[in-house]
């Protein structure tokens, strides 16, 4: 008994921990992402790596994803995983928005090329303006690609964690549950 309560305990302990794969946003399945004029087209992450899949269009020059980061949980990395370039351009405007109840704003800004693929662009970024560093806490945040050449492909993934008090509530419960049965 004791066996299969060590076995759950660790099973939940990883699915939260973020080794699993969370969510998709694919362009090409789910529709095309708003622009900044618009406010962005929500996402809705949770632990792991959450993927975003999209393409540059050929009249609307922005894709701008917004999501939330729930109590209990930080954003710990916001990672280019591809990005293919168009029409002579080598790169594009990749901007970190956030929403602190009076609407969306750019709280950081930068370009990515196809080098920076595998960057964390959480630890490029200034973030002066949404807590000083990573990892990010509780709130709405939101990305945007800008450009005007149609035709670019990017992914880039969202990895949400658990906040440290989380797991380790978690831990105690898992105590708990197996002292409670002795």
């Amino acid at each position: 008994m004791n066996k299969i309560n060590v076995t759950g305990f660790f099973a939940a302990l990883a699915l939260v921990s973020g080794a699993a794969s969370a969510s998709i946003y694919d362009e090409s399945v789910d529709g095309d992402l708003l622009s900044v004029g618009d406010g962005p087209t929500m996402f809705d992450v949770s632990a792991g790596n959450n993927s975003v899949f999209g393409t540059i269009g050929d009249t609307d020059f922005e894709d701008f994803i917004g999501f939330t980061i729930e109590a209990g949980e930080e954003l710990t990395a916001i990672t280019l995983t591809s990005f293919i370039t168009a029409g002579g351009n080598t790169s594009t405007g990749f901007r970190l928005y956030t929403d602190q109840g009076a609407g969306w704003f750019q709280a950081s800004s930068g370009s990515m090329v196809p080098g920076d693929v595998g960057t964390n662009f959480l630890s490029v970024w200034d973030l002066s303006d949404v807590g000083g560093s990573a990892p990010l806490g509780p709130g709405s945040y939101g990305v945007v690609l800008a450009e005007f050449t149609a035709g670019q492909t990017y992914s880039f993934d969202i990895t949400v964690t658990p906040a440290p008090g989380s797991l380790a509530l978690l831990g105690l419960g898992g105590l708990a549950v197996s002292r409670r049965r002795r």
